[in-house]
């Protein structure tokens, strides 16, 4: 069965979100086993296709079964009925369109949407852009430009004062003297 869609010159990964990684095959119908890299598996149970990454390309396949279990799902990709016609997807990565990403309300926001935002902390004032997010296990850091110079501090919603999406500002309330860090150095 032919893919759905191979990626266009104007797709790239900053237009897609991982949901998962294909690690094996389950059963003899061709499903398939996908680790969830998601923070809430079943909000995607119903989703009908999949982006997979195989050898630099987004191919679009379509879902005809997609169940939860855990941080797993078993997923079965139309036309793909036997373990050998699933196993060429074996340890590939499975993408959504950002677009398809579900909607965040209050202080929770995701990554890729941080990228760029003006921090303003209640105290301090105007600090800068954030210009990456650091996923470290410890915790998330937001690195934004201040002066010329990275200003670190955690990204975690404690620290979230108010999320203008609109206008792409993150007010904050940071630790105090955290600033001071770096505004001394």
């Amino acid at each position: 069965m032919p893919p759905l869609h191979f990626m266009t010159t104007s797709d790239s990964i900053d237009h897609y979100f991982l949901i998962g990684r294909i690690t094996r095959t389950h059963g003899v119908k061709g499903n398939l086993v996908v680790i969830m890299d998601v923070d809430d598996p079943n909000r995607y149970k119903k989703t009908k296709t999949v982006h997979v990454l195989m050898d630099g390309l987004f191919v679009c396949h379509e879902v005809t079964s997609f169940s939860i279990n855990g941080k797993n799902a078993i997923i079965h990709l139309k036309g793909f009925d036997t373990v050998e016609d699933a196993s060429m997807f074996l340890k590939s990565e499975i993408y959504l369109p950002l677009d398809e990403l579900p909607k965040l309300k209050g202080n929770r926001i995701y990554f890729h949407e941080a990228i760029g935002m003006m921090v303003t902390d209640e105290i301090e004032g105007k600090l800068g852009p954030i210009v990456k997010i650091m996923d470290l296990p410890e915790q998330p850091v937001a690195v934004v430009d201040f002066d010329g110079k990275e200003l670190l501090f955690p990204f975690l919603t404690l620290f979230f004062k108010n999320i203008d999406r609109k206008n792409k500002e993150l007010l904050v309330r940071l630790p105090e003297g955290l600033v001071d860090i770096y505004r001394n150095t």
